[in-house]
């Protein structure tokens, strides 16, 4: 189990244990963010309804722990928001804006 004690505003906070998630700078926390999410950025892939460049799919882009989806329309972005919420479900993910 791994426990933290952030600092903030120059004061301690409690310790608590952290249940999930990757280590902030660990170095391979984006190699296992990336394994992780392999899933979801195929779902999206196969899905198809992101944005293009020529024929190459652009519709996610992953990096460490960042996802950014790009749709041509607010539709194609509610299909690939729904994938996620999907995704998100299925493995107990949860997503920030």
């Amino acid at each position: 189990m791994l426990f933290s004690r952030p600092c903030a505003y120059g004061k301690w906070i409690p310790i608590f244990s952290v249940s999930n998630g990757v280590k902030q700078g660990g170095v391979l926390s984006p190699v296992l963010f990336c394994v992780y999410f392999d899933g979801l950025i195929h779902m999206l892939i196969d899905a198809g309804y992101g944005c293009y460049i020529g024929h190459v799919f652009a519709g996610v882009v992953a990096y460490a722990d960042d996802v950014v989806l790009l749709a041509p329309s607010a539709s194609a972005m509610r299909m690939m928001l729904a994938l996620c919420d999907e995704f998100a479900t299925e493995f107990s993910v949860s997503f920030q804006c």
